[in-house]
């Protein structure tokens, strides 16, 4: 048998953080209706903690990616986990609804901007030669096998338990997936002497053509010039309809709405984790197919379909 080349082990690796990280954005819908009753709080006043975290990691994309390239990716990964870390424990002693906002909505936010954007595609561009359209897919589907794992575990503690307990739960994993990111992720295949996977280049040399280029000057330079370009902006289009209807309304509203009607909370949750089953197939196949075929028609048909 072939030794298992090591990207595959920072696939395994980023794959399961951002399973924690997917996990505890979607835990926003499993929380309205607790954190409602418990504080007494208007459902728009949450929504905005949950809405400004959404934000946040949606708009520091490009610089995040920046300090990927200065800080390094092990680096960068224990500071945006321990963020998350942080601000779910903060929001277990919250008493004020500005309090939920600021912790949920800024540091909740600040950590998932690493797991929920750039990090798919740094650790396919990076690690990988051959192979990155699934790993883009693979990662990309972690964030639904998070709300698929998760989600009904969260609403059964919940009715058994508290919101707290729930919460304590994906602490409690995100301190086990820090530990695992310090002692085995690494930055990049030349800090163990590898070239990425199926690549012929010399590492080194591309190491050194990449360490040249200033990250924070490119990354606002990339932008600039993506703006301009008509393929930016329907892709940008795309994915801001597909944030808006999946992330902001059904991952954040749809339990609580289910709520309204009478639907028990894992009734609603396993409808919710449902829907993450196909999420989860569509996205690892779609990244499969991407390897094989022209990307535009991709798109096109999944979003008509």
């Amino acid at each position: 048998m072939k030794k298992v080349h090591y990207s595959w082990f920072i696939l395994i690796i980023s794959f399961f953080s951002i399973i924690v990280a997917g996990a505890l954005i979607a835990s926003s819908g499993v929380l309205m209706a607790p954190l409602q009753e418990e504080f007494g709080w208007e459902r728009s006043t949450i929504s905005l903690g949950f809405g400004i975290s959404l934000l946040f990691y949606g708009l520091s994309g490009p610089f995040v990616a920046a300090l990927l390239e200065k800080i390094g990716l092990r680096k960068m990964m224990i500071i945006f986990m321990s963020s998350l870390i942080i601000g779910a424990t903060l929001t277990l002693f919250v008493t004020d609804a500005w309090q939920f906002i600021l912790v949920w909505g800024v540091i909740v936010g600040f950590g998932c901007s690493l797991f929920l954007t750039t990090l798919s595609p740094f650790v396919s561009s990076h690690w990988f030669e051959k192979r990155r359209g699934l790993v883009v897919g693979i990662l990309t589907a972690s964030t639904a096998t998070g709300q698929l794992l998760f989600l009904p575990l969260l609403a059964v503690i919940i009715t058994n338990s508290s919101w707290r307990l729930a919460l304590l739960t994906l602490i409690v994993f995100g301190i086990f997936m820090l530990i695992i990111i310090c002692l085995f992720m690494k930055d990049k295949p030349i800090d163990l002497g590898l070239r990425p996977f199926g690549a012929v280049a010399d590492p080194i040399k591309t190491e050194l053509e990449v360490s040249t280029i200033n990250p924070i000057a490119n990354a606002f330079m990339t932008l600039r010039l993506a703006m301009k370009s008509k393929i930016f902006w329907l892709l940008g289009s795309s994915f801001f309809i597909c944030g808006f209807t999946t992330n902001g309304l059904i991952g954040t509203h749809f339990i609580s709405y289910c709520l309204s009607f009478g639907i028990p909370l894992l009734t609603a949750t396993s409808l919710l984790s449902f829907m993450g089953v196909f999420n989860l197939v569509g996205t690892t196949l779609s990244g499969a197919l991407s390897d094989k075929f022209d990307n535009r028609w991709l798109v096109i048909y999944l979003l008509f379909s």
